[in-house]
């Protein structure tokens, strides 16, 4: 690896890691390219698990208080965890193309219109999109590592506070990476040097992780909902080249 790559690693995920201390997303989608230009599209999928469950672990723990808005998503995280394991099963051979589009559709009626689509979080339109969104995020999850278009937009248009929307996508976050390392660790993924090269870019991750969370303590609602809507326009380009471009 040489010198510009190297730095290029480092500033990639040191944004990567600023993005999601601040919001709870955007460190697969801004790193995995990244990771991907360097090492390959699969081993930087499998590379990057290793920071998220770092970063989501130290995000869960700082905003703990937070949980009680969690206990409504049971049906999302189930349906979640079954996704992602069909995802990890899918990470050779699924027709991306087709994937992309179908996401792109999803996160653009969700920004568009998702208030009107999803209601009020009780209601029962928000109870029946609620598992729908959780599989298709779990799939995108196992096959890329980058499931916030799915359910990012979905949380964002539920309009949740910049607290409760950080808790509660790193907690739903977190529990998928679960799964997606203990599917990637069963299917044979994980290399030693792989291993090495997550725990590695765990280091710059860290350092951003803690500028972020600073930084978002001094957004307000309408600001912070204005970042959010811009990593969800960017993680839909990023999927978009990915899977025609690139």
């Amino acid at each position: 690896m040489g010198s510009i790559q190297l730095l290029t690693l480092v500033v990639g995920l040191g944004i990567a890691g600023l993005a999601k201390g601040a919001t709870a997303m955007g460190l697969p989608l801004i790193a995995t390219p990244i990771l991907a230009s360097v090492f390959g599209p699969k081993q930087a999928v499998v590379i990057i698990t290793i920071p998220i469950v770092v970063a989501n672990t130290l995000l869960v723990v700082q905003g703990w208080r937070a949980f009680g808005y969690l206990r409504t998503l049971v049906p999302l995280v189930a349906a979640n965890a079954i996704g992602t394991v069909i995802g990890a099963l899918l990470l050779a051979g699924l027709d991306q193309k087709t994937f992309a589009i179908l996401i792109t559709a999803m996160v653009v009626l969700f920004l568009l219109r998702g208030d009107r689509l999803v209601g009020d979080p009780g209601a029962r339109r928000a109870r029946l999109l609620t598992p729908i969104v959780g599989f298709v995020g779990g799939v995108m999850q196992g096959t890329t590592s980058i499931s916030s278009p799915v359910i990012g937009s979905f949380f964002h248009a539920m309009r949740l506070a910049p607290r409760e929307y950080v808790i509660t996508l790193a907690a739903v976050f977190q529990l998928s990476s679960i799964v997606q390392v203990i599917s990637y660790s069963a299917l044979g993924l994980f290399t030693p040097e792989l291993v090495t090269l997550g725990i590695l870019a765990c280091i710059p991750m860290l350092l951003a992780l803690g500028a972020g969370i600073a930084l978002r303590g001094r957004l307000d609602q309408v600001r912070f909902r204005q970042v959010i809507v811009a990593l969800l326009v960017a993680s839909v380009a990023n999927l978009l080249w990915r899977s025609f471009v690139s």
